[in-house]
């Protein structure tokens, strides 16, 4: 799976985000997530600090927390450990030069038994 979107938290915080997922289909357990970082003009954002966070879609349960490790230039990989079958939505919040913050979201859409 491979997806593509921009979440801004501040008006100067604009950045371009994908990810991916392993493995596929995503099953409860261990997974791992790939995000690609950049800015608007394609560079990769290096040296930033991303931590995860996923909950599930109904209200109710734990949520779970990690940080990614960069990999190479503006690729953060980072491992969470799903609990529950279902649909998961997960948060990431990249700090990085000067302060600046944003998030992006995204789902794991039927995480299998």
């Amino acid at each position: 799976m491979f997806a593509t979107a921009c979440t801004k938290r501040h008006r100067w915080a604009e950045l371009r985000f994908s990810h991916e997922i392993s493995p596929q289909p995503p099953r409860v357990g261990p997974v791992t997530l790939t995000l690609h970082i950049t800015d608007l003009s394609g560079a990769a954002i290096s040296g930033a600090q991303v931590a995860l966070q996923a909950n599930m879609s109904h209200a109710g349960m734990v949520p779970v927390f990690a940080d990614a490790t960069e990999i190479e230039p503006g690729r953060y990989q980072s491992t969470m450990k799903l609990s529950m079958a279902g649909d998961w939505r997960v948060t990431v919040h990249v700090t990085w030069s000067n302060n600046h913050k944003a998030d992006y979201e995204f789902e794991i859409k039927e995480v299998k038994p």
